[in-house]
């Protein structure tokens, strides 16, 4: 039997999941980025998260050969920031406070967590690259703050639990 592609996504796209922004600085130190919901912990000893950049992604050069690299985990509040990063050809920190992390990494102000990793390892996962970070730096917001998911194609806060 053969699982299609459309079956796949939907079937995937019902298991819901937090929501980050990705970014780094590309070769001529403009800062690039997308939105991914393909994050997750790693390793505690050494400290590693991955995220899952698709190959065919505008930023996915830059984000893949960045010594180090952001990540951002959104409030319930950022969604109209996860739909910024999620569209290609613009630039996507227009209106945004930036500044950078104590390695230069990207910092978009105001996310839920923000976490500078320098790059650890790259491995092929077929149409996406699986990006390792060790964790070098992190800053936690308010952790009553719900954070931002994703299920459904929908964008919504965590219910209170």
């Amino acid at each position: 039997m053969t699982v299609s592609i459309s079956d796949f996504k939907q079937a995937m796209g019902s298991f819901p999941t937090g929501v980050t922004v990705t970014t780094a600085h590309d070769a001529q130190g403009a800062v690039v980025g997308m939105t991914a919901s393909a994050f997750s912990s790693v390793s505690l000893d050494p400290l590693l998260v991955l995220m899952c950049p698709a190959k065919d992604a505008e930023c996915y050069t830059a984000l893949t050969e960045a010594r180090y690299f952001s990540i951002h985990i959104l409030s319930g509040e950022q969604a109209s920031l996860a739909w910024q990063f999620a569209k290609s050809g613009i630039e996507k920190t227009h209106g945004l406070s930036m500044s950078s992390g104590p390695n230069g990494a990207p910092k978009i102000a105001g996310c839920l967590v923000y976490l500078e990793c320098e790059r650890h390892a790259l491995y092929d996962g077929g149409d996406h690259g699986i990006l390792l970070g060790a964790v070098r730096y992190l800053e936690m917001a308010d952790s009553a703050t719900p954070p931002l998911v994703y299920c459904r194609s929908q964008l919504g806060p965590l219910p209170p639990l």
